[in-house]
């Protein structure tokens, strides 16, 4: 539209004149905008609420409802969760899948210990990890009686060429070592903070650091109801990985298939603050 074209409307400027934009507010601009019908007869004046509504926001730095998607909740997937108050011991920690129950058989790792296998992770109202436990319960072997876990975002549909559901970045500082036990809980804490989203899935790699005589074994669920690419296993595996090595990224074009590390998702929790 040429500028010498351009009409404003007769609706959304006189009945807002005399207001400064600092001081109009969304209801302001809501009165002015209802009704409006969506046709072309109101397209000059559909334009100058937009343009008022924009303006107003730069000066009040209101920015809700512009940025957040409309027509639904924020809702959390699970019911919100946290430890009891005066928790302590196994007490104080979160499953990283909160739908797993009774980890009281075990499974066995083998060669694709050798390898980062992912299991998926729910961050809940948390934003921060601040430590991570995980339950043995056999013989760590002789050599290479360590490995290494990290937190990696989730592709999503906004990411596009990517399937719904893969590992993708690393979660700045969640890389760290843990010593495979012969049973009992293993507690391990980042070096520095790892920030996540709450509400929001993510994957946690597991990995390695060496070349076993006899891998270790983990508890894993006694019941379990999780699909994640195959109904067997509950994790994933990326083609083509480095041995011991948790890569820091990974491509839209990876091939990945059930991991078949352990059978289910292992006895992983952690907490965290808000």
């Amino acid at each position: 539209m040429r500028a010498e074209d351009r009409k404003p409307s007769k609706r959304v400027f006189p009945l807002l004149q005399n207001l400064d934009l600092d001081s109009v507010t969304f209801a302001n601009v809501q009165g002015v905008g209802d009704p409006i019908s969506i046709e072309d007869m109101n397209e000059q004046e559909l334009q100058d609420l937009v343009l008022v509504n924009l303006a107003r926001l730069c000066c009040v730095s209101e920015w809700t409802g512009l940025l957040e998607a409309g027509g639904g909740t924020d809702a959390a997937v699970f019911a919100p969760f946290t430890p009891i108050d005066g928790a302590s011991g196994e007490e104080e920690f979160i499953p990283t899948l909160p739908i797993m129950a009774d980890t009281g058989q075990s499974g066995t790792f083998a060669s694709p210990f050798d390898t980062p296998s992912h299991y998926p992770f729910y961050s809940g109202s948390w934003t921060e990890v601040t430590e991570m436990a995980l339950f043995f319960t056999g013989a760590a072997g002789t050599a290479g009686t360590t490995g290494s876990l990290a937190i990696y975002t989730l592709s999503t549909a906004d990411d596009t060429g990517w399937d719904i559901g893969r590992p993708m970045t690393k979660v700045t500082n969640s890389e760290v070592s843990f010593a495979c036990d012969t049973g009992g809980r293993v507690e391990v804490t980042p070096s520095s903070t790892v920030t996540l989203e709450a509400k929001t899935w993510y994957s946690i790699g597991i990995v390695g650091d060496g070349a076993f005589t006899t891998y270790p074994t983990m508890y894993r669920p006694l019941r379990w109801m999780v699909y994640w690419g195959n109904p067997n296993y509950g994790g994933l595996k990326a083609a083509g990985e480095t041995d011991y090595t948790l890569p820091a990224s990974y491509d839209s074009d990876d091939t990945w298939s059930a991991a078949t590390l352990i059978y289910a998702i292992p006895k992983i929790s952690w907490r965290g603050t808000f």
